[in-house]
């Protein structure tokens, strides 16, 4: 099912990124197929008026439901990728700290004790990036050019 307008893939990133941070998991990301727009249904914008989601966003013909970062493979696989290329001799250290809840904060003190955080957040950026590039490809989607 090709998206018949093209779609922003900063859009569409912000949207991976929301739905990604929520720990509920309960908020969901749409690209609509006609037009490319992008949306956001969660318990967290409930409160903002000026969001009008349309009622139909679980119907399959009119909207694609957006990965969240895990569904692409982003989670704990990532930092592994990372450390792996810039502190091999650190990569057993890493694991561990993936087999336990709060990894992620473990990580980032971790990157930031070896002056790896900037290289880190770059080399996420590019990652997540090029994985939703991928997504994209893979589900028709037509990515706009963006300035």
């Amino acid at each position: 099912m090709t998206i018949k307008m093209p779609a922003k893939l900063s859009d569409i990133i912000d949207a991976i990124d929301f739905i990604s941070g929520d720990s509920s998991q309960s908020s969901e990301a749409f690209i609509q197929i006609a037009s490319g727009q992008v949306f956001i249904r969660s318990e967290y914008l409930d409160n903002i008026e000026d969001i009008k989601l349309p009622t139909n966003l679980s119907d399959k013909n009119l909207y694609l439901s957006l990965p969240s970062k895990h569904d692409l493979d982003l989670a704990s696989k990532l930092p592994l990728t990372f450390t792996n290329q810039f502190a091999p001799d650190y990569f057993n250290e890493v694991h561990s700290m993936f087999k336990h809840r709060g990894a992620f904060g473990r990580f980032k003190d971790w990157a930031d004790r070896h002056q790896l955080l900037s290289a880190w957040y770059l080399f996420e950026e590019k990652s997540t990036q090029a994985a939703i590039k991928d997504w994209c490809q893979e589900n028709d989607i037509i990515l706009a050019e963006e300035n």
